[in-house]
This record gives C-alpha cells, sequence and structure tokens, in this order.
C-alpha cells in the first residue's frame, strides 16, 4: 500500500487481503451441508434414513394394521394386496411388525451411540490432553476392550444383567467407546501444540475451558463420520442380541426377533424372515453410505476423491 500525493494507491495483494476481509462470513457447516447434498451417495442415505425416522415417528399411522393383532386363519399367507409383506405364524402383518421394528432399532442405536460418544469424547480428551501415566493407563485399558470381540462382549454383559432393551443399549454403547477415545486422542495428542491452543493457556483458560471450547469443536469432524458408520454397527448388534433372545422380548416387534421366529419357516414361508432382513440391510446401507459420503466432505485429503 502507497500513499501518492494526492491520492491512497494500493497495491493488488493488499486488494485481495482486503476484498477476502469484506467478504460475508460464512460458517463452514454451511459448505459442508451443500457439499453433502450434491453427492449421491449421501442423498441417497439420507432417503434411505430419512424414510427409517419417518418410520419411527408415524408408525402407527403408516402400519396398515396392528402389529400385535393376528388372525390364526390368516397365519402364513403370502405376500398380496391385503398383506404387501405376507403375515408370519401367528398372522401378523410382517409389513406392521417392520414399521414398528425401526422404533427398536433406531431407538437402540441412537442410545447406545450416545453412551459411546459420551464416554469416548470424555476418555480420548483426558488422554490426549493430560498424556502421561495418565494417557498410558487410558490406552491400556482401551487395549482390553480392543481384545474382546465386542459383539462377544455384549452379549456376555447382557448374559450377566438379564435380558432387556435398555442392558442392550448400555452393553453396546459400552463396548463401543474405544474407538472414539482412539480418534479423539490422536486429535488432541496435536491440537495441544497449536499456537490457539498455547495462547488460551496464556491467558489463563481453564483446562476444561480449552478442551470443550476450543479443542474438542476442532476434533469433531471424524467423531461425525464415525459415529455414522457407528449406527449401522449398533443396529446390527441390536438384531443380534435380539435374534438370540437377549434383547427385545416377544411380542415386541423387533427385527432381530422377526429373523429368529422367521427361521423356522425359510422353506414353507420364507417372506416371514426375508422382509426384515432386508429392512437391516437397507437401513444399515443407509448409514453406511452417508458416512462414507461424509468422511469424504469433511476430511480436505478425500475432497473431490470418489
Amino acid at each position: 500500500m502507497k500513499v501518492g500525493a494526492s491520492k491512497l494507491v494500493v497495491d493488488e495483494p493488499a486488494q485481495r487481503t482486503i476484498a477476502v476481509s469484506l467478504r460475508p462470513y460464512r460458517s463452514p457447516w454451511r459448505d459442508v451441508l451443500r457439499t453433502t447434498m450434491s453427492n449421491r451417495r449421501s442423498v441417497a442415505g439420507l432417503l434411505i434414513i430419512g424414510a427409517v425416522v419417518v418410520g419411527t415417528l408415524m408408525a402407527d399411522a403408516v402400519a396398515p394394521h396392528d402389529p400385535y393383532r393376528g388372525q390364526l386363519v390368516d397365519r402364513l399367507q403370502r405376500p398380496d394386496s391385503g398383506f404387501f409383506f405376507g403375515t408370519d405364524e401367528l398372522g401378523r402383518d410382517i409389513l406392521s411388525r417392520v414399521v414398528h421394528g425401526t422404533r427398536i432399532s433406531l431407538g437402540v442405536a441412537l442410545v447406545a451411540t450416545g453412551i459411546s460418544v459420551s464416554i469416548g469424547l470424555l476418555v480420548g480428551a483426558v488422554a490426549g490432553y493430560v498424556g502421561g501415566w495418565v494417557d498410558n493407563l487410558i490406552m491400556r485399558i482401551s487395549d482390553v476392550f480392543l481384545a474382546f470381540p465386542s459383539l462377544v462382549l455384549a452379549i456376555t454383559m447382557v448374559a450377566v444383567f438379564g435380558a432387556s432393551l435398555w442392558n442392550v443399549m448400555i452393553a453396546l454403547g459400552l463396548t463401543a467407546w474405544v474407538g472414539y477415545a482412539r480418534v479423539i486422542r490422536g486429535s488432541f495428542l496435536s491440537l495441544k501444540e497449536q499456537p490457539f491452543v498455547e495462547a488460551s493457556r496464556a491467558v489463563g483458560a481453564s483446562p476444561a475451558r480449552i478442551i470443550f471450547r476450543h479443542m474438542i469443536p476442532n476434533a469433531l469432524a471424524p467423531i461425525i463420520v464415525i459415529a455414522t458408520l457407528g449406527m449401522g454397527y449398533m443396529i446390527v448388534g441390536e438384531a443380534s442380541l435380539s435374534y438370540l433372545g437377549l434383547g427385545a422380548q416377544p411380542p415386541t416387534a423387533s427385527w432381530g426377533s422377526m429373523l429368529a421366529s422367521g427361521r423356522n419357516y425359510m422353506q414353507v414361508a420364507p417372506w416371514v424372515a426375508a422382509f426384515p432382513g432386508a429392512a437391516i440391510i437397507i437401513t444399515v446401507l443407509g448409514f453406511n453410505m452417508l458416512g462414507d459420503a461424509l468422511r469424504d466432505v469433511l476430511d480436505p485429503r478425500l475432497r473431490g476423491v470418489s
């Protein structure tokens, strides 16, 4: 920038700087939303998840029949205009039970994911920020959890504490926190050396304020991706436990319990197990597609890579 005799002369670099500073503020999450909606995989995943959410919130209005009442004269009917997905061994409408099963699957997935994310965020933040022996202790505990298959550990916990949906949520949540904790720890190890964190320490900010106000918001992107993908795992986990009789108990409409009852009729009425199985596959596929697309959007190294 040069000052002339009669006017102010601004060189080109300064002009660019001034132009950038005068641009209206635009939230980075707005750009993420726009990029997400332009991705075919994310749109397909959102449509599937949207259909599941509608089924969860409006199951009573969407279901054509009562999912818990049936007539034995209608048992094992093939799919037709009266029963689009056919009926089960008790004459209950499978479509209605599949729709009501979304409440169980999505509810368990949301609560279990919330538990695992909360534990992982707290434990990973402490390990990454404090470091030292605290970090080593937390990582060794996570190694113990990783030594056991998570689903086997969840089955053991539910078998010990009793078969119920609340125990299923807690068990799945307590077995899936390790991945979140390790990701947060890795992010904190790099973030705590950044100038904005050192500046916060210099002005006397408390560790809690630094962690929750400055560091966690900058480490949320990978957590969002993992949580989206983890929803699919939770749905499969709930279905697996219900299939084994450790989750939702009859006559509750659960995709896993419907698969368990339908396996006895695979030769004479395969639709009894086929439709709840398809619901599990499609729902998990929707969350996986959305999570995969969000990974590409939120990771700058993968943007533009299909």
